[in-house]
């Protein structure tokens, strides 16, 4: 449209005659001062009756998606009613969820913009079947009753013997899902078989009635995982007994750095599931990630309580001949070759790298990865990498079992497995890209090396490692099955059972070190390599993708895939207001640099911005302060102002050794960019996180102290602070 004439709009922008003026839609409704800081994300709930009408009436035009007028869509009452016809027939009959719960929405744009590349998963509601669907909806008789199996869809291997269970999990990252597989792979030596192994969404208003339902899952600061929160927010609506014929089991992942909200989920759901009227077949099972321990966490709880409860209500017994030492994977050695690839993640190229620190301190590297060109991100994101084993693992493993550099294996297995069955891969394959060969042993792993020998002080001693020496001599030392193997020459361990120990190829993810508003088709990642003596004192402890990223060179191909950081770990949408304190030591860097790049961009582009601080600990300016001259460059700019502590040189940083005694140090500026309503962002290791939060929490009680009058309580002081997470605080810990 054309302004007819000279105006001012709103009373305050000028448009003289003649002047054209487009109303951008798509950022009315992503304005963060309406919709809030997460206005990009998937909120249906800001859209309820009293919660849509709230907005309307305080920020009026703010929701304008047909237009209004004389130029208004007419097609749009038209539209509401179709949507809301076909969503009812939908909604009456499916549950939908992600099929790839990692999605991130990418607009494809036709005539309307629509979600690219976006599958979902539906699953029949209430047990209905297909057939009889089909006959509700022509109208010709009424729906069917549920079939005895409550009408899942069991995907099945290959045809097993035993009693039916079924396994679902919660999973973001791929442990949960991991463990259940694992369970599904040894329910056979238990005399069962895992009928289902599915997402919790899929359970959803389906749970099966006459097997066990064995749950794993996780939480996430609290919330579920992706693929488990349909089937949350449903076991919340049930009413009392109404899950009175189903016996499930749940266990726990979390992380106890999170200590308000550690197993929130799955005691959630074992409780509630409980209180519904299911049956509870054993206690609660849990894990701490930061303990480092979680499959043997796992396999203890399925040896130990699990697997006996379900034998003793089920009637079931271990199977003969599939214990431990009988390899339950066939594997057949021939020689032909062929590139079996993963399908989570997709090939990107890198672009340039670079070595970041100098002598004396652990290598700091900076890699460029140009993206698949519909692939998109925001700062503060991760990058998923699917890495390789390094070569001296992969030729430790070969040598250990006597295979040549061009042997191929043919696995075949009766259950889930993993591993790429029915079709030759290559040994190098197999143990660079598959498994997981530098996994800390578990205590199930260290007991069948101990049943493979029959070398009596072999066995006590591996025995004792299982028993007294495992959290000191295993997991604190990292010490793998591949590790205890080469160790104890007298365990003669299968090819089979080995491949069936090692957990598979998990992703790594790194902190996003750029701006798309630098490039939007091209990643930064700061890093340091992972090489160093192993604490087992076999060897050096080399870290699986650090090394991958390191020996990688420009125009090399990788597999990556963009995932989203929490949504509290982003620069505030009002930058024009809110300033922005950042905390990190050595790599920790990361995220902050595509920050402040984004920040010197939005400044280039002539944009207002709100203060911002940097403290950065690192050993000295002359090893490793990584950027320096670009953070110079920034500072210039007044993207950022930097704040160092040099744990080797301290005269050079104001005496301040380590960042959090920089933090201390510069108190007065923390304390009037928070009163100003600063957001606070920690990157690091555990160790800087614990000790930044010891010293803002210092901080705190001394200013509450000088405002009453007298000392403040610890307690409600870290409370306080602990209310602030997730709003005004948000860290990334790394171990």
């Amino acid at each position: 449209m054309t302004a007819k004439e000279d105006t001012v709009l709103d009373g305050k922008y000028p448009i003289k005659a003649g002047t054209p003026i487009v109303a951008v839609f798509p950022m009315i409704h992503r304005d963060p001062v309406v919709y809030g800081e997460d206005a990009e994300e998937f909120r249906p709930e800001r859209m309820l009756d009293e919660e849509f009408e709230r907005r309307n009436n305080e920020f009026p035009n703010c929701w304008k998606p047909f237009g209004n007028g004389m130029r208004a869509c007419i097609g749009r009452p038209f539209a509401w009613q179709e949507a809301l016809l076909v969503l009812a027939i939908l909604l009456q009959d499916f549950n939908f969820s992600m099929d790839d719960a990692s999605y991130q929405l990418q607009i494809k744009q036709t005539l309307t913009i629509k979600p690219k590349d976006f599958l979902m998963r539906a699953h029949l509601r209430n047990g209905v079947s297909a057939t009889s669907l089909e006959r509700s909806l022509a109208s010709a008789t009424a729906a069917e009753p549920p079939p005895a199996n409550g009408g899942q869809q069991v995907r099945k291997e290959k045809a097993a013997k035993g009693k039916p269970m079924a396994i679902y999990y919660g999973s973001n990252t791929g442990t949960c899902e991991a463990l259940a597989n694992r369970l599904a792979s040894d329910a056979a030596n238990h005399g069962f078989r895992a009928d289902v192994v599915d997402t919790l969404d899929a359970a959803r208003e389906s749970v099966p009635t006459d097997k066990p339902v064995v749950i794993v899952t996780a939480s996430y600061e609290g919330a579920p995982a992706d693929n488990a929160a349909h089937f949350i927010n449903w076991v919340g609506t049930l009413k009392e007994k109404e899950m009175e014929n189903v016996s499930y089991a749940v266990f726990g992942c979390g992380h106890r750095d999170w200590a308000k909200t550690f197993h929130k989920v799955p005691k959630y759901l074992d409780r509630t599931l409980e209180e519904r009227g299911a049956t509870k077949l054993v206690q609660m099972g849990s894990t701490d990630a930061a303990s480092g321990d979680i499959f043997t966490d796992f396999e203890t709880w399925e040896d130990q309580v699990l697997w006996p409860a379900l034998r003793e209500k089920y009637g079931s017994s271990e199977v003969e001949g599939e214990g431990s030492l009988e390899a339950t994977l066939d594997v057949e050695i021939s020689t032909p070759r062929s590139t079996i690839l993963r399908q989570d993640v997709r090939e990107a190229r890198v672009e340039e790298v670079e070595i970041l620190s100098g002598s004396g301190v652990a290598a700091k590297r900076h890699i460029e990865i140009s993206l698949p060109s519909d692939m998109t991100y925001t700062a503060g994101d991760y990058l998923a990498i699917l890495p390789l084993n390094p070569e001296s693992n992969i030729r430790r493993a070969t040598k250990y079992f006597g295979l040549s550099w061009d042997s191929m294996l043919t696995i075949s297995s009766p259950g889930p497995t993993t591993l790429p069955t029915d079709a030759p891969v290559s040994a190098i394959d197999l143990f660079g890209a598959y498994i997981e060969l530098a996994q800390p042993a578990s205590k199930r792993n260290i007991l069948a090396l101990a049943e493979a020998t029959r070398d009596e002080n072999t066995k006590k001693e591996l025995s004792h490692l299982a028993d007294a020496d495992f959290a000191g001599q295993i997991t604190a030392k990292r010490v793998s099955v591949l590790d205890l193997l080469e160790r104890f020459p007298t365990v003669q361990l299968p090819l089979g059972v080995f491949l069936k120990m090692q957990p598979p190829m998990r992703v790594r993810q790194y902190s996003i070190s750029s701006s798309p508003l630098w490039n939007p088709n091209n990643v930064t990642l700061t890093y340091a390599v992972v090489d160093q003596p192993a604490l087992s004192g076999q060897g050096r402890y080399v870290g699986v993708a650090t090394n991958y990223l390191a020996h990688l060179a420009p125009g090399d191909k990788l597999h990556v895939n963009i995932r989203s950081s929490h949504q509290a770990f982003h620069l505030p949408k009002d930058a024009k207001n809110v300033p922005v304190i950042m905390i990190a030591a050595g790599t920790g860097i990361a995220p902050f640099r595509g920050f402040i790049q984004e920040r010197a961009a939005q400044l280039a582009a002539g944009r207002t911005l709100a203060p911002a601080l940097l403290f950065y600990g690192c050993h000295a300016p002359d090893s490793d302060l990584l950027y320096a001259d670009l953070l110079k460059r920034w500072e210039q700019l007044g993207a950022v102002s930097l704040r160092c502590a040099f744990s080797r040189k301290p005269e050079d940083s104001e005496g301040c050794k380590y960042v959090q005694d920089r933090l201390y140090h510069n108190k007065a500026e923390i304390i009037e960019l928070f009163d100003a309503g600063a957001k606070l962002f920690v990157c690091g290791s555990r160790e800087v996180g614990d000790g930044v939060q010891e010293t803002l929490v210092k901080i705190a009680k001394e200013k509450f102290s000088e405002m009453k009058g007298y000392e403040a309580d610890d307690k409600k002081a870290r409370e306080w602070f602990e209310g602030l997470r997730n709003e005004r605080f948000a860290t990334d810990v790394f171990a």
